[in-house]
């Protein structure tokens, strides 16, 4: 598998937005830094972690947030892992994930932190 073009790539109906930095991302149950976020849209999320995550797992998340003179936000997610596989850097694993039941509020969060941090 090629993490530049991963499985489903050409399935994808929305345009992937690569991040100005990789923002953290932490298994919600276990507060585990998973890894951190490669690329994202309202849909779906790429990390990159240490270590495979297997696929057709369902997790909860959040993302750690960083603002400018604000206090750190939390955004939370359920989702769902697609794929996983080596990293373009072979120290790495990058895992697709799909977003479920995202409510109004998380779906606002996460247009404003693609605007915040798209590249």
């Amino acid at each position: 598998m090629s993490v530049a073009d991963p499985p489903g790539a050409n399935k994808r109906r929305l345009k992937r937005w690569y991040l100005v930095m990789y923002l953290r991302v932490f298994d919600e149950g276990t507060g585990e830094l998973l890894g951190h976020i490669v690329d994202i849209n309202k849909e779906g999320i790429r990390l990159v972690s240490d270590k495979p995550i297997p696929p057709s797992q369902t997790f909860r998340l959040w993302v750690d947030v960083p603002k400018e003179n604000a206090p750190r936000q939390r955004i939370h997610l359920e989702v769902e892992s697609l794929w996983s596989g080596r990293d373009i850097n072979p120290d790495f694993y990058a895992t697709g994930f799909r977003i479920h039941n995202i409510g109004t509020q998380e779906l606002l969060q996460l247009q404003l932190l693609i605007e915040d941090f798209k590249f």
